[in-house]
């Protein structure tokens, strides 16, 4: 899926979320994205559109699977 559709769809449902509720919504939406196999390099080039989305794509990324990290050792 592109990425600016990704985005738009974003862009539209977040002016429509109540401000307390985007955090979630916003991590939802990542997590949806995932589960459906989005590309990691899809979610990195929607930084910057939304700092709630920015927000789950960055912890979404950081918990990626496979990934090395330093207790890997």
């Amino acid at each position: 899926m592109n990425q600016d559709l990704l985005a738009d769809i974003w862009n539209v449902l977040g002016e429509r979320i109540p401000e307390k509720d985007k955090q979630d919504a916003a991590t939802e939406f990542v997590n949806l994205l995932l589960d459906y196999d989005i590309a990691e390099s899809t979610l990195e080039g929607m930084l910057g559109i939304d700092t709630y989305l920015d927000t789950a794509i960055e912890y979404a990324l950081e918990d990626e699977p496979g990934e090395h990290n330093e207790w890997d050792d």
